[in-house]
C-alpha cells in the first residue's frame, strides 16, 4: 500500500509541474489507477485482517462522533 500511496503522490506532483494539458490528463489519470489499487488492498484487508478491521471501524466511529 506505501509504495502504491508513494505513486500517486508522484504522479500528482508530475502533472502538477507539467505545463502541457495532454500530459497532465495522463499522469492524472495514472495517479487515479494507483488510487484503485490502494481501495482494493484495503477491501482485502477489511476481508481477511480482523484486527484491521476493528481498528479501522474504531477509528471510523470515533471520528462520526466529533
Amino acid at each position: 500500500m506505501i509504495a502504491e500511496l508513494d505513486a500517486v503522490n508522484i504522479y500528482e506532483q508530475m502533472a502538477n509541474l507539467t505545463k502541457n494539458e495532454e500530459i497532465r490528463t495522463i499522469l492524472l489519470d495514472i495517479a487515479r489507477q494507483e488510487k484503485i489499487h490502494v481501495a482494493m488492498f484495503e477491501t482485502v484487508l477489511l476481508q481477511i485482517d480482523k484486527e484491521f478491521l476493528k481498528i479501522y471501524a474504531d477509528y471510523a466511529l470515533a471520528r462520526a462522533k466529533r
